[in-house]
């Protein structure tokens, strides 16, 4: 198994008593062999069983809903759109 991690944190101002905190995480398998051109280093061994493809393989808007930065960028944006 492997997992990534995110974690954003959105600060007022430099005394900010209550920071936002919003965490995303990406879960998926290391493939036995690299597939697919796109992406990070990690990418082409990073295996989404639900996709059936790697990371590597995901067009840009994919991975920008189901990576771990996506997540954490969406409940960001969602967090300071309530507050």
């Amino acid at each position: 198994a492997a997992q990534f991690h995110c974690v954003l944190v959105y600060l007022r101002h430099a005394d900010d008593p209550t920071p936002l905190v919003c965490h995303g995480s990406w879960a998926g398998v290391i493939a036995h062999r690299s597939s697919g051109a796109g992406g990070f280093c990690y990418d082409p061994v990073f295996l989404l069983p639900e996709q059936g493809r790697t990371a590597a393989m995901l067009s840009a808007q994919e991975k920008q809903a189901l990576s771990h930065r996506g997540r954490a960028l969406a409940g960001l944006l969602d967090a300071l759109r309530h507050a």
